[in-house]
């Protein structure tokens, strides 16, 4: 509901990838798809993002050719292909299982494809260098996938995928294999690697912080169609919806109704407290809002603040220490619980408070976004 900010005038991107209302038909009831289109641009690493059973996946299957859309187009670089088979269509796709051949070394892994289309020798053993070069593996070339590392495995399994120079290339949970902190360091060496080939990419994850690491744009995908699709930090500053604030990163959202609603702020009154927004929004006075309020955006203190707006006290009844933040779970007067985030940049809980302490939760004017109901 927040008014965006004028854009500035840039040429268009060239679009390499479009899908125009395309839907996916399971047993003759199950939409597993639901009229979803969206371009892709050229050089684009662009994910789609959302839960088991949303759909994401099928519709990266559609795209890849191993499945037929029931309704809808799809068309890469000006061609229709919604029809093409898998090995027509000058597209890659990287599985979680990542596929490699066992009994292949790393560079005849990496060889194979190039084989399959008849490349010659030499372009072939040139193609191959520059890819183990560019993965940083040239000294893992004659070992087998099982003497590698996860991390390592998933690299070969991505510049097998990117030898072959496809126009678009597709990632299905690529690093869904790899522990929390490989999973980390590898999402940008991922993300390295394909822009230094130029490729543009479809990825599908379920991680927020992997989607929005690695993409320039993303969509939320739920129930078969896109909730909201933009930048990163566009889909996780301003949610167009509850679920799309709620299934991206932490929120906090306060139930009230619009009291004052003027050009440049409106004020929503709710249970726990009143919330003056500094900047209009597409509501009108009596409407009822939801105000979502990230835990990191909320300061903590023992002393209450000055003003009738954007506070709020209660009881903290847990706190969960993370390293680099901790997580305070404030139990309001009106029995709501809400979690603030507080910075953990001294070696002492940066403000002071423990368990059972009454405290006062406080935040900016331009901290909030306000939400349909």
């Amino acid at each position: 509901m927040a008014t965006a900010p004028k854009e500035i005038n840039q040429p268009a991107p060239e679009v390499l990838l479009r899908v125009e209302n395309v839907t996916k038909i399971y047993d003759g009831t199950v939409k597993a798809v639901d009229d979803v289109s969206l371009t892709v641009n050229k050089g684009e690493i662009f994910a789609l993002l959302g839960g088991s059973g949303c759909g994401k996946s099928t519709l990266l299957r559609m795209m890849a050719g191993f499945e037929t859309p029931t309704k809808g187009k799809i068309h890469l670089a000006g061609q229709d292909i919604t029809n093409l088979p898998p090995y027509q269509r000058p597209i890659n796709m990287m599985f979680q299982s990542y596929a490699l051949f066992p009994h292949l070394s790393v560079w005849e892994n990496i060889a194979f494809g190039l084989k399959r289309d008849g490349m010659p020798k030499g372009q072939i053993a040139e193609r191959v260098e520059k890819m183990l070069n560019l993965a940083q593996l040239g000294k893992f070339a004659q070992r087998k996938p099982h003497q590698l590392s996860g991390g390592q495995q998933q690299r070969v399994a991505l510049v097998r995928s990117l030898a072959k120079r496809p126009q678009l290339l597709l990632l299905d949970e690529p690093l869904g294999a790899l522990d929390k902190k490989l999973r980390e360091t590898t999402q940008l060496e991922l993300v390295n690697i394909i822009e230094e080939v130029g490729v543009t990419c479809v990825l599908v994850t379920h991680d927020q912080e992997e989607a929005m690491t690695m993409a320039s744009r993303i969509a939320v995908m739920s129930e078969g169609y896109f909730l909201q699709v933009g930048e990163p930090d566009t889909v996780y500053e301003m949610p167009n919806s509850r679920k799309v604030a709620d299934f991206i990163g932490n929120v906090n959202i306060f139930d009230g109704v619009i009291e004052e609603d003027e050009a440049d702020h409106v004020t929503v009154r709710c249970p726990e407290c009143v919330h003056y927004v500094g900047h209009g929004v597409s509501g009108h006075t009596g409407m009822e809002v939801g105000v979502a309020l990230r835990p990191e955006k909320i300061m903590l203190s023992d002393k209450k603040p000055k003003g009738e707006y954007n506070w709020c006290q209660g009881e903290v009844i847990e706190i969960v220490y993370f390293g680099a933040h901790t997580t305070y779970h404030l139990k309001l007067d009106s029995g709501k619980v809400i979690k603030a985030q507080e910075l953990n940049n001294t070696r002492d809980l940066s403000c002071g408070l423990t368990w059972g302490d009454r405290a006062y939760a406080h935040w900016n004017d331009l901290a909030m976004v306000v939400l349909a109901q």
